[in-house]
Order: C-alpha cells, then sequence, then structure tokens
C-alpha cells in the first residue's frame, strides 16, 4: 500500500496530544497552576469578548489591495 501523507487535521491532534501531555506533567510537578477565575478577571473577558464580537460584525473599514 503506498505512503498516504497525513492530514491536517491528524497532524493538529497529535499536536495536541503532545501539548496535552507536557501540560499535565507541568500541573503535576507543580510548574502550572491552573485556578478559576476571579469576578473581575470574569467581567474583563466578557467585556474582550463583546468588542471583538462587535468589531466582527462591522467588518472591514476599507478593502484591502495587494
Amino acid at each position: 500500500m503506498p505512503y498516504q501523507r497525513p492530514s491536517q487535521r491528524e497532524l493538529a491532534a497529535a499536536r495536541k496530544v503532545v501539548r496535552q501531555g507536557e501540560m499535565d506533567r507541568a500541573i503535576a510537578e507543580g510548574r502550572l497552576i491552573v485556578r478559576p477565575m476571579t469576578a473581575q478577571e470574569r467581567v474583563e473577558s466578557d467585556a474582550r469578548y463583546a468588542a471583538a464580537a462587535k468589531a466582527r460584525l462591522r467588518g472591514r473599514k476599507a478593502p484591502r489591495y495587494r
């Protein structure tokens, strides 16, 4: 059977598995701390998300030519 190149989705899935394993090891070793967002951080995050959604709805201001 001829060699079939892996798809981009398969490559991304493999990278994700490696990255997740590295994060799990970092958490177990204490190099990475995972904590819930504070109320203030949640408000700031929601505001950024809302601003980005509003900008997406507006679209580009001018066409881009190259």
